[in-house]
């Protein structure tokens, strides 16, 4: 995907690259200690053996918990971020239903998708640099935690679909075209740390100008792409919910960076903390 900056846009990077190496909260020392097991018990090793061979998923939940618990109990930071917060609604609907979506519905869900994706990626691509480096067993970890949670986003998104009363006979093409749409950010999103963090994210926002040596910057490209997505490009670039997210994405980028494998393998791990 070759994204083509506007001179506007090239104007505004450098500033953009100032700000977010000066964060306090992008600072690799400001980061909480990751709490986890060092080591993985025989117990874990029995589920994940029963997951890999598809006897029973006695392994994968948590890793969507993660990410729904982002939507579910952190509604403040939610409204801090300009999210739009889950509402109560009845699923069951009467036969033949000919309720439509209401005003604005669809972008509401489709922001929510959004804010799920993010988490749904970033486990991904954790999960993508703990399987470089494993055996036989950890890959096969990796690659089932990457396949369940690509699928329970998917179920989760439909869900919220027909709560919002999108017609039945509608229904797969609005997911596959969401699916469109979450794709082009999620390689938007791994093309901008391909290259311009190659070597990490702490290490790729610590650069200076001459450092670059004539590349974009990572932050300024990673809120690029999250005002292209998330916002869908209808917000001004330097609207605080946009800095706060591109902010909160590098946080959690970096902090899965320095955890250690067993406790993001086991599943028991906190996302970072994001004090505003």
């Amino acid at each position: 995907m070759d994204i083509k900056y506007e001179q506007a846009a090239l104007d505004r990077f450098p500033s953009e690259r100032a700000a977010f190496r000066e964060e306090p909260r992008l600072r690799a020392d400001s980061l909480p200690p990751c709490e986890g097991p060092e080591e993985l018990d025989w117990l874990f090793v029995l589920k994940g053996c029963i997951s890999i061979v598809r006897l029973a998923d006695l392994y994968t939940e948590q890793f969507f918990d993660l990410c729904m618990e982002r939507l579910t109990d952190q509604h403040a930071l939610m409204e801090h971020l300009d999210i739009p917060i889950l509402q109560d609604t009845e699923i069951e609907k009467p036969l033949h239903n000919k309720a439509v979506p209401v005003e604005g519905a669809y972008l509401r869900l489709r922001t929510q998708a959004y804010w799920l994706a993010l988490h749904v990626w970033l486990l991904h691509s954790k999960q993508h640099l703990v399987q470089a480096e494993e055996g036989l067993f950890g890959s096969a970890l990796c690659a089932l935690v990457t396949r369940r949670i690509f699928e329970e986003q998917w179920t989760q998104i439909r869900v919220w679909m027909m709560e919002a009363d999108v017609p039945v006979m509608s229904l797969t093409s609005e997911v596959q075209d969401m699916q469109e749409f979450i794709f082009g950010l999620c390689v938007a999103l791994d093309d901008a740390f391909r290259e311009e963090a190659p070597n990490g994210t702490a290490q790729a926002l610590a650069l200076n100008e001459q450092e670059l040596e004539g590349r974009h910057g990572l932050a300024p490209r990673v809120k690029y792409v999250l005002w292209a997505n998330v916002y869908s490009g209808t917000i001004p670039h330097d609207t605080i919910q946009l800095q706060e997210l591109t902010t909160y994405l590098l946080r959690q980028r970096m902090a899965l960076e320095a955890m250690p494998r067993a406790p993001f393998l086991s599943g028991k791990f906190c996302w970072a903390d994001f004090k505003w």
